[in-house]
């Protein structure tokens, strides 16, 4: 039997999700990868990673040293939000294959650069969408290639987020001049998916938003620790947080109603498509549930569809124009994993199209509209009138 071939991995930026990435895309979590490389500019960071990995790999503060090596093949990015271009760049133009966890970045000047340099680079490119690789969105975009419901005419799509006071109001350093919108943080993913069941590209977005819930009561400077409200749900009792991708993070423990908080809680779109089409896309960081949600209505019937990440899927297809009422039900299987399954399916993805050299046709133009998108519609938000999204090409 052939001998697999070994890719050989750095990871640049080593928070919760470079650590993550640090164990999947390495021996440990796949047999076909073997990390060489760790990279940040946090010398803690690389201590608390030196603990898990110890001489096994090597360290750096200097990412261009590290991508200097002709013995490592590819290179995960996954720096904070702010910091993903210049990593980005600076391993494709040294050669390497390149995964950049999302968002792709932080402006429309950003993300074309990115993918102009994509394009000319000799590696495989791909952007962190593993929502597009869990069971239920794959099953969901085969049926509708297949023409079940007719041509895609109308979309809704609904972002449940349970955890927003937990992940995002807890840091002073997460408001809109580091995270810029969670439409573009923690959305990102959510539209690149309506995106790619309308099957086109945005052209324009009119969008509403707010912060209704977290924010505006508390005087700045307030910590968990210092406050008397024992009762509060967003209480931080421990610093370390569970996040739902099998990783362990520090938080901080800034009181979630300080008037500091400036980051939308809720978000609605109205979006204009290429080919016609048109959807709305809505965002909550209060709601009960962790949950996303897809309505997608075409010539021949409607369709439904439901992620979450312990993998409870649903795909409902509800047909038209027939005498009875016709409803066909799926129910994709979870194959075990962080986001519903699509971190590992998506490392068996990057690593069988290095293997292969199969460059994604879909990664550039669905890492640029969904940023494209998410920065357009929090402009839209501001600024009370519709944006046009400016074109790839």
């Amino acid at each position: 039997m052939r001998k697999a071939r070994r890719v050989r991995t750095a990871v640049i930026g080593l928070g919760g999700r470079g650590l993550y990435f640090a164990r999947m895309y390495s021996r440990e979590g796949h047999p076909g990868f073997e990390l060489r490389a760790l990279c940040d500019l946090d010398a803690r960071r690389l201590g608390a990673a030196r603990e898990t990995h110890g001489d096994t790999v090597s360290y750096y503060t200097d990412m261009n040293e590290m991508l200097a090596r002709k013995d490592i093949d590819a290179v995960l990015v996954a720096t904070d939000d702010p910091h993903h271009v210049a990593p980005t760049l600076a391993a494709l133009r040294a050669g390497k294959h390149v995964l950049t966890e999302k968002p792709l970045c932080q402006s429309v000047e950003e993300a074309k650069l990115i993918i102009r340099e994509s394009r000319k680079a000799k590696g495989i490119f791909m952007i962190g969408f593993e929502l597009r690789e869990c069971t239920v969105c794959q099953s969901m975009k085969r049926l509708l290639d297949e023409g079940r419901i007719g041509e895609v005419k109308i979309g809704h799509a609904f972002d449940n987020v349970s955890v927003g006071g937990n992940y995002f109001y807890h840091d002073r350093n997460k408001q809109k001049g580091f995270f810029k919108s969670l439409l573009l943080q923690k959305a990102c993913h959510s539209l690149d998916l309506l995106n790619w069941f309308m099957g086109s590209n945005p052209v324009k977005v009119y969008g509403i938003g707010g912060l209704d819930f977290y924010g505006r009561k508390a005087k700045p400077g307030l910590k968990c620790r210092n406050c008397s409200r024992r009762g509060c749900p967003y209480r931080v009792i421990s610093r370390r947080l569970e996040m739902d991708y099998d990783a362990t993070v520090e938080i901080a423990d800034d009181c979630v109603w300080s008037k500091e908080m400036n980051l939308n809680d809720n978000s609605e779109l109205c979006i204009s498509y290429a080919n016609g089409g048109k959807a709305t896309f809505h965002e909550c960081h209060f709601t009960p549930e962790y949950s996303r949600e897809f309505w997608l209505v075409g010539t021949r019937g409607k369709l439904y569809g439901y992620y979450d990440n312990p993998g409870r899927f649903l795909i409902r297809i509800e047909y038209a124009h027939d005498r009875e009422r016709r409803t066909e039900e799926f129910k994709p299987v979870h194959t075990g994993g962080g986001h519903g399954g699509g971190d590992e399916r998506l490392r068996d993805e990057f690593y069988r199209r290095i293997v292969e050299n199969d460059p994604p046709r879909e990664a550039a133009a669905s890492a640029y509209y969904s940023t494209a998108l998410a920065i357009c519609a929090e402009e839209s938000i501001e600024s009370g009138m519709p944006v046009a999204i400016p074109p790839l090409d």
